[in-house]
């Protein structure tokens, strides 16, 4: 992987990898899954069932090492290629093993699935637990804009119990999207009645019952219904073992890089021999989203400086160590609260430092803003043109006609006539020109921004109000309808 900075040395790698090894060793990781304690178990860790943790022994962890660093990476990029979504980093922490110098520029954001819960209010620049209304207005917006990437999930309908959200979502979505793309599961109990649904519908896909990466409650453990999502996932063969980490310097891991990064590996060390000893051959993947406490005010970011280093050394440790790469996490998850052209370039900051330290542009942003709590239609707009410009530093090539010499030799030393009415400059003028729609090129003004603000978000409404629900839906619909009122009594008893 070809890189432009490193973090670590040598030896700081041999100084982690003793840490985490004597953590998993003395400390281990608490697990809230029987299954998955016996099978941590006939891999060699020392288990106490009653107290529902393992230790790992030394030699145990090493030889996992050892044999993980060994595999032909090939292997695993030909199986997620084949995982659909599974092969974007925002959606695995998924990194090509095989990358050279020239940038590939990130795909356009579009709304997959969304973990905010809030709604920002384009309109009042106000931030709101997200609605039903909300989430319908995203399905309509994603739909239009996007129609062959159809619209997913997103956490807004705050008003549904907790059990029933994924099928009150996934309702949402087989009503009003042209192309429902599915919902994120919470409980594996969902799954059964969620396939139902969307057999109802003739929808083939295998992953409509979205699983998220697997985050464990740092420090060093995973409770019940995580649990049992970390097991479907790894025995369904559809995913990578995929795992994210959350945890924030001084409050849930030690405030240094070098602590935090023995947390977080030791984490996915654990969980990623527990998706061995059940899937052996499972590729094994991660997102690194450590964050920084402002000590001013006791905010988090996570995409502070200091946050960005403890994120890129944990990255680059594991895969020294242990050959395997996983993300520093994505530009998205910016603390910026407003729409804007800043909140863009923030994103777009913090992506391009990952690139920096990984050889691989991650997605910039995503459509979120307040650390990814609140999703903003607008937002996304701006985003996805920020995206769309990384396409020019992008190798082009470059032949003897690009190079315009006979209009060179015309124009000479320009003293009768310039380039700008020149017919080579006429016929390319588009192709070797950046002209974003919303994004304003010119620099950063409170005018420019507001400007941008109002394109972008009279784009949103022009492409919501044009939006037509399916039809011949009724009957397909009514029977889902019957699903969810079964899933509400057996759910919620």
């Amino acid at each position: 992987m070809s890189t432009m900075f490193r973090l670590l040395r040598d030896q700081d790698v041999e100084v982690l990898s003793r840490g985490v090894l004597q953590v998993l060793e003395r400390v281990g990781f608490h697990v809230d899954n029987r299954e998955i304690l016996q099978a941590l178990r006939s891999a060699g860790a020392v288990v106490d069932v009653d107290r529902q943790c393992a230790r790992f022994p030394r030699a145990m962890t090493a030889a996992f090492v050892d044999a993980v660093r060994a595999e032909d990476k090939r292997e695993w990029s030909r199986r997620i290629a084949a995982m659909g979504e599974n092969a974007k980093t925002a959606l695995s922490g998924w990194v090509p093993y095989e990358t050279d110098a020239e940038l590939r520029a990130p795909y356009l954001p579009h709304l997959f699935h969304q973990l905010a819960t809030f709604y920002h209010d384009d309109a009042t620049q106000a931030r709101r637990k997200g609605n039903r209304e909300d989430f319908i207005r995203l399905i309509r917006f994603g739909d239009m804009l996007h129609p062959e990437d159809g619209s997913g999930h997103s956490l807004n309908l705050t008003e549904a119990p907790a059990l029933l959200e994924p099928l009150e979502a996934a309702l949402c979505e087989l009503e009003y999207s042209h192309r429902p793309r599915g919902v994120y599961v919470h409980d594996v109990r969902q799954i059964e009645y969620l396939q139902e649904m969307q057999a109802i519908f003739g929808i083939a896909d295998p992953t409509w019952p979205w699983l998220a990466n697997i985050c464990p409650n740092s420090p060093l453990k995973l409770d019940k219904v995580v649990a049992e999502r970390f097991l479907f996932m790894v025995r369904s063969g559809l995913y990578p073992a995929k795992l994210a980490a959350m945890p924030v310097g001084g409050v849930n891991m030690p405030i240094t890089a070098g602590g935090g990064a023995v947390i977080v590996a030791a984490e996915f060390l654990a969980l990623w021999m527990a998706a061995r000893a059940i899937a052996p051959s499972v590729p094994l993947t991660g997102l690194v989203v450590s964050g920084t406490m402002d000590m001013h005010g006791g905010q988090v970011s996570f995409g502070a400086m200091d946050a960005l280093r403890s994120r890129i050394a944990c990255a680059e440790f594991l895969r020294a160590w242990t050959g395997i790469a996983v993300s520093p996490s994505i530009g998205d998850w910016s603390p910026a609260c407003r729409t804007g052209l800043f909140a863009a370039l923030e994103k777009a900051h913090i992506a391009l430092t990952v690139a920096a330290f990984t050889g691989h542009h991650p997605e910039i942003g995503l459509g979120h803003l307040d650390s990814g709590l609140a999703i903003s239609p607008v937002q996304l707009l701006i985003d996805r043109e920020v995206t769309a410009g990384l396409r020019f530093l992008e190798h082009r090539p470059i032949d003897a006609d690009s190079l315009g010499l006979e209009c060179i030799e015309s124009i000479g030393f320009g003293f009768d006539r310039n380039y700008l009415d020149d017919d080579h400059t006429l016929a390319r003028l588009h192709q070797e020109s950046w002209m974003p729609e919303f994004y304003a090129r010119n620099g950063w003004t409170p005018e420019d921004d507001q400007a941008v603000k109002e394109r972008a978000l009279a784009r949103v409404n022009d492409l919501v109000a044009a939006h037509r629900k399916p039809e011949g839906r009724e009957d397909q619909l009514a029977a889902a309808r019957t699903v969810l009122e079964r899933a509400r009594r057996d759910l919620l008893r």
